[in-house]
């Protein structure tokens, strides 16, 4: 591709999507930071809790523990696939700011067309797949993994093999 003499002046436009680009980006690393902080907040509040219930209970177990052990990672799943759910959307923004600069000033900016923020199939899939992708991805195992535990153990317990 050859590159014109003249250089690259930024519009108005240009520097406001340049704005928007970095708050963006500032965004994204904040929502991901948070849905990291929710995974540990998870966990700890899970285990403080059934601390606390189970000194509550006399150190012995009862349903409410098994009920608790669900509910706190299904409340923290939701967070944590809501904060999921907007990065995907902001960095659909971002892309999409990214290919009006690329097609505006292809010539004197050189921004590649295949180097993408997201997947656009990401952004642009149906609701419900973009709210079922958010609450079921490799980030979400760790809730998966605790309900999991938390129903086998129930279940141990509900055939009385531990009590």
């Amino acid at each position: 591709m050859k590159i014109p003499n003249s250089p690259y002046i930024k519009s108005l436009n240009d520097e406001l999507d340049w704005k928007l680009l970095d708050q963006l980006h500032g965004a994204v690393s904040q929502i991901s930071s948070f849905c990291f902080e929710i995974k540990k907040f998870c966990v700890t509040t899970l285990f403080v809790v059934l601390a606390f219930i189970i000194k509550f209970t006399s150190d012995k177990l009862d349903q409410s523990i098994f009920v608790t052990g669900l509910i706190i990672p299904l409340c923290f799943w939701f967070l944590d696939a809501t904060g999921y759910f907007y990065q995907v959307k902001l960095r659909g923004m971002m892309d999409a700011i990214r290919e009006r600069l690329a097609s505006e000033h292809s010539p004197k900016l050189i921004i590649s067309l295949s180097a993408r923020v997201i997947e656009s199939s990401r952004v642009k899939a149906p609701l419900y797949k973009r709210i079922l992708s958010a609450g079921l991805n490799h980030s979400m195992w760790l809730y998966g993994m605790l309900i999991i535990i938390d129903f086998s153990i129930w279940g141990l317990y509900h055939l009385s093999i531990i009590k």
